[in-house]
C-alpha cells in the first residue's frame, strides 16, 4: 500500500511540474527582437510573435570594480510602459543583455560578479513585469580555448551567469541564449557553447542560434539550418538533435534565427517566402510542435518584409503548436 502511495504521489507531482512549465515549453516559438526605434514597440502587440526581446541592456565599459549599473537601449525610452499591454495580449517579453555593441570590456567587467549582475538583471525583470532574460554573448575572442589568446573566461562567465540568474529569477522566469552556429562547432575552438550546453543545459529554455552573419554556417538552409542529409551539417538543427557535435540538443530547446530584412545582416538573409517554404514547412513537418520556432532579427513595420514576418509567417509555424 505505500508503495502505491509513493508511486502516486510521484505521479501527481510530475503531472504539477510538468503543468508548471508547460507556458514556458510552448512550441513552436515565433521570436522578435526589438531594437529600433522605426516602428514604435507597441506596435509589436498586433503582429503575430508569442515571444518578444527587448535588446539590448549592457553595462558600461567603463567604472573598474564600481558598482555596476545597467544600461538601457535608447530605443526603450520611454516605451517600457507598453510591456503590460503586450503582456495582456498574450506576449511573453523578455529583456536581451548583451548584443553586437557590447564590447570585450563590457563583458570583463562581469568575469567574478555574476552573481552582482545577475540580481540588477532580476531586478529589471521584476520592475518591468517581464518573463525572463535572453543572454547574447558575441565576444568570440574570449571563447578561444587556450587561456593565452583570450582577455577573460568567456566560459566560464557565461556558466556563471546562467547559475546566478536561474537563483536570482523569480520561479517560473525564462533563460535563453543566442549563440552563433561556429560557438556549437567541436572544429571551432574546440565548440565552446558546447561546454556551456553540458554544464547548464537544464538552466536554458532554449537557444536561438543566428544563422546570419556567419558565412558557411547560415546557408544553404537544406544544409547548414536544416541539416537534411544522411549525416546532417554539425551545427544545423538536425545536427544538434542528433548529437553530430557530441552532445544531443533537443530540437524543442532550438531556435533558428534568420534577419528579417536584407540590411540586418551581412549574410544569411532570405526573403520571407522563402523563409517560410525552405526553413519553417520542412522543420514543421519533421519535428511538429517539438520544432523551437523561428526567431527574427529585428522588428519593423516599415518594409514588405518586415510586415511579412509580422503577419504571414505564422500560421504555419505556430499550426504545429495545437
Amino acid at each position: 500500500m505505500k508503495r502505491r502511495i509513493r508511486a502516486s504521489l510521484v505521479a501527481v507531482v510530475g503531472l504539477l511540474a510538468l503543468a508548471s512549465g508547460s507556458a514556458a515549453a510552448q512550441t513552436p516559438r515565433y521570436i522578435v527582437y526589438y531594437n529600433s526605434g522605426a516602428t514604435p514597440l507597441a506596435k509589436v502587440g498586433a503582429a503575430d510573435y508569442t515571444h518578444v526581446m527587448l535588446s539590448f541592456l549592457t553595462v558600461a565599459e567603463d567604472g573598474g570594480d564600481a558598482p555596476l549599473a545597467l544600461v538601457t537601449p535608447a530605443p526603450l525610452g520611454g516605451q517600457l510602459a507598453d510591456v503590460a499591454a503586450l503582456k495582456q495580449g498574450g506576449k511573453t517579453v523578455m529583456a536581451s543583455f548583451g548584443g553586437g555593441a557590447m564590447s570585450a570590456a563590457s563583458w570583463a567587467r562581469l568575469a567574478g560578479r555574476e552573481m552582482e549582475i545577475a540580481r540588477l538583471l532580476a531586478g529589471f525583470v521584476v520592475q518591468h513585469g517581464l518573463d525572463g532574460v535572453g543572454i547574447d554573448f558575441e565576444i568570440s575572442e574570449a571563447l578561444h580555448r587556450n587561456p593565452k589568446h583570450r582577455a577573460f573566461d568567456g566560459r566560464g562567465l557565461l556558466i556563471a551567469l546562467t547559475k546566478a540568474l536561474r537563483a536570482a529569477l523569480p520561479a517560473g522566469s525564462l533563460i535563453s541564449h543566442a549563440p552563433q552556429p561556429p560557438y556549437l562547432d567541436p572544429r571551432w575552438e574546440n565548440g565552446p557553447y558546447l561546454e556551456i550546453l553540458r554544464a547548464v543545459g537544464p538552466d536554458i529554455d532554449w537557444i536561438a542560434v543566428q544563422y546570419y552573419n556567419n558565412r558557411g554556417y547560415d546557408g544553404p538552409a537544406s544544409v547548414h539550418v536544416l541539416g537534411a542529409a544522411r549525416a546532417p551539417f554539425v551545427t544545423s538543427i538536425a545536427g544538434l538533435a542528433e548529437g553530430m557535435a557530441g552532445i544531443k540538443w533537443p530540437p524543442e530547446k532550438t531556435v533558428v534565427g534568420k534577419p528579417i530584412y536584407r540590411d540586418d545582416a551581412s549574410s544569411g538573409h532570405l526573403p520571407p517566402a522563402r523563409v517560410r517554404e525552405e526553413i519553417v514547412k520542412p522543420l514543421v513537418a519533421r519535428y511538429g510542435n517539438r520544432f523551437g520556432g523561428l526567431m527574427g532579427w529585428q522588428f519593423s513595420d516599415l518594409t514588405d518584409d518586415h510586415r511579412y514576418w509580422n503577419r504571414r509567417m505564422a500560421p504555419g509555424l505556430l499550426q504545429a503548436g495545437r
